[in-house]
């Protein structure tokens, strides 16, 4: 199958304010390692709004959404983050998603929240564009506790 790159992009500058609000959303909840539970929570709130195949938390806390059939191809972001520091060396509320046209500032924003917001909603393009069929299958994964136990 040739992909329709253009369509891709399409698909993705349709989602473009969809994905900066999830985005912002997640950067909202502080998510330092081992208390991530609210923005695994809002990750998986997205996934399911998205209509993922199946969404699930494991026992460490990690937050999985699947789509697709049967041979996997697994994408990864970790979302938690490290501390803020001294909240006034910040130009701006390090958890309020501060965007402009071409950014979207805070913590976690580029390590590695924007990665999630790109692979939940690059899921959600290839389902819509019938990338994926029963042979792939697309696993959405946010590992908790990277910055702690890499």
């Amino acid at each position: 199958m040739a992909l329709d790159f253009q369509k891709i992009n399409e698909a993705a500058e349709n989602y473009r304010a969809d994905m900066a609000a999830f985005l912002r959303a997640m950067i909202s909840h502080p998510s330092e390692s081992c208390e991530e539970k609210e923005v695994v929570a809002c990750i998986k709130a997205e996934m399911e709004k998205l209509n993922f195949d199946k969404v699930e938390v494991d026992g460490l806390g990690n937050v999985i959404g699947w789509m697709g059939g049967e041979k996997i191809i697994a994408i990864d972001s970790h979302i938690d983050t490290v501390g803020i520091g001294n909240i006034d060396n910040w130009e701006q509320d390090p958890y309020k998603g501060y965007e402009t046209d071409e950014i979207i500032y805070g913590r976690g924003g580029s390590d590695q929240e924007g990665g999630m917001a790109s692979a939940v909603y690059g899921a959600k393009i290839m389902k819509d564009l019938g990338l994926l069929s029963d042979k792939y299958r697309v696993l959405v994964v946010g590992t908790v506790q990277e910055e702690d136990c890499d």
